[in-house]
């Protein structure tokens, strides 16, 4: 707009390195973060009651009240803009569950129930924009977003402690993106099931399934 300096585009997500003297993103001006809290407030919005796919650029600008240049300066589409805000709360239960199994106190079973309960609050959280976009398979992106998430969480962790990997042919990244990519989907299974239960969920169910179904040999035994 005239008069206005423009705008700054957001930050590289949390798991992008930062590139500041302090290894940090620069702070954001009040305007800048005014428009994106505004855009992420939108996108949840309309996600909630529509698959991420079906949201045009001009439906998410309009209910964000900016204009069509302003979100190009901060997002490709409105699936980038949903998965900024996901990630932020999902790297959070992701740096717990790991800190939770390198510490090597608790036990598999303990581990996976409080990474289990975190997981649970970000959906309970999010619970409509979740059961829109997962029940009947109604997002693919919304799935992809999950089972890449939770990929990149278990060969964090299986890069850190490489003798946790099993099998034995093939060279050990291919055996850490296998397994990887293979309790990703397992986990993003859980998930599904347990949005497929009729509303209220019991989340001991959820718990329940994650610590029978989950391997105990990705937790270290505790010391």
């Amino acid at each position: 707009m005239p008069g206005q300096s423009p705008e700054q585009p957001l930050p590289p997500p949390s798991d992008t390195p930062g590139t500041a003297a302090d290894d940090g993103p620069a702070p954001l001006d009040a305007r800048v973060r005014r428009t994106r809290d505004r855009l992420r407030e939108a996108v949840l919005r309309l996600a909630s009651e529509r698959p991420v796919e079906e949201i045009a650029v001009a439906d998410l600008v309009r209910e964000a009240r900016v204009n069509r240049t302003t979100f190009y300066k901060h997002a490709t589409s409105p699936a980038v803009i949903l998965e900024q805000v996901l990630y932020e709360e999902l790297d959070h239960v992701r740096a717990v569950w790991i800190t939770d199994t390198l510490a090597g106190t608790l036990s598999a079973h303990e581990i996976w129930e409080r990474a289990s309960q975190a997981l649970l609050d970000h959906l309970e959280r999010h619970d409509a924009l979740y059961t829109v976009g997962l029940v009947g398979h109604r997002s693919a992106a919304l799935h992809h977003l999950l089972v890449e998430h939770f990929t990149v969480s278990v060969a964090t962790l299986l890069e850190r402690d490489p003798e946790a990997v099993p099998g034995q042919d093939g060279p050990l990244a291919w055996r850490v993106d296998a397994s990887s990519r293979f309790l990703a989907h397992g986990e993003a299974g859980i998930v599904e099931a347990w949005l497929s239960l009729p509303a209220p969920r019991e989340r001991h169910l959820f718990v329940s399934a994650a610590t029978a179904l989950l391997p105990s040999w990705l937790i270290p035994h505790p010391h």
